[in-house]
């Protein structure tokens, strides 16, 4: 392996950022093997446990065992501190299938302080036999790395703008970024030649689908890909928070107006959640 691959980085965390408390872990594993909705991957890579964006409808806080901390989903990140080195143990990854990531958004605020995540990607694509990487997120920061997304043969972004409203989006998801600001990077990113994925999920009340479905298909994104709200009755799987849906009820956004506003966004935009939309790259 090369030598770059051991020169680990040092993660700087600040104490709070936003409504969120910080603090460092040495994880046990950076890397877990996929199954369910990701078994067209190898493994799901999440440089963080929880999350600062704290979004509303949010199913990853399902996952958290603690009663407390999944209630206070959104105020608490955990940054693994050692990803890199765990990342170092693992020998041969060329061609895996990596999502990153499937229960925290690798540039989240935090990201900004930490670069972890661009630590993470600086190290998969120092690799003589790079994995192949599909970044899942909503923040615009990643247009910062685009010198590193560059450099890797095989990756492709995945961009959530789950709504054409401001005001809805700020109901929803108050900690994230403007649509216009996701939007732009998304542009930033195809502009760099670096393959995009617009998510459309979760799909949030559409003000105006047929101006929406014009500014999505203007993108010329390589994949679309949209879906309702997750929703489970077992204990520890994903589904939608309940304020989420009681924001929704106010909208009067039901399966059904979703499914009239997904209409519209296949008749209008090429390839609009056509098959492979979170699939790998």
């Amino acid at each position: 392996m090369q030598a770059s691959l051991f020169e680990l980085p040092v993660v700087r965390t600040p104490p709070k950022v936003g409504r969120a408390f910080v603090r460092q872990i040495e994880s046990q594993s950076i890397l877990t093997p996929t199954k369910g909705r990701l078994a067209a991957y190898d493994f799901s890579l999440n440089p963080y446990r929880g999350c600062g964006f704290g979004c509303s409808y949010c199913y990853a806080a399902f996952f958290v065992p603690d009663d407390v901390r999944r209630d206070a989903w959104g105020e608490w990140v955990e940054v693994k501190a050692n990803a890199v080195q765990l990342l170092a143990k693992h020998r041969d990854l060329g061609d895996a299938r990596i999502y990153m990531s499937s229960v925290t958004d690798p540039y989240q605020p935090l990201e900004d302080s930490t670069r972890l995540s661009r630590s993470i990607l600086e190290h998969l694509a120092d690799r003589a036999e790079q994995p192949r990487i599909v970044i899942q997120t909503r923040g615009p920061l990643v247009t910062r790395d685009i010198d590193v997304l560059s450099r890797f043969r095989h990756l492709r972004v995945n961009m959530s703008i789950t709504t054409d409203s401001d005001e809805v989006r700020k109901r929803f998801e108050p900690s994230c970024a403007s649509i216009e600001r996701r939007l732009q990077a998304v542009r930033d990113l195809k502009e760099a030649g670096i393959k995009v994925g617009v998510c459309v999920s979760p799909m949030l009340p559409i003000e105006d689908p047929i101006g929406f479905a014009r500014t999505l298909r203007d993108l010329h994104a390589d994949r679309y890909a949209a879906s309702f709200f997750h929703s489970s009755d077992r204990l520890f799987s994903s589904s939608t928070g309940q304020k989420a849906t009681d924001i929704a009820k106010e909208f009067e956004w039901t399966h059904s107006r979703y499914a009239r506003a997904k209409e519209i966004l296949k008749q209008l935009v090429p390839g609009f959640d056509g098959p492979g939309g979170f699939d790998p790259e």
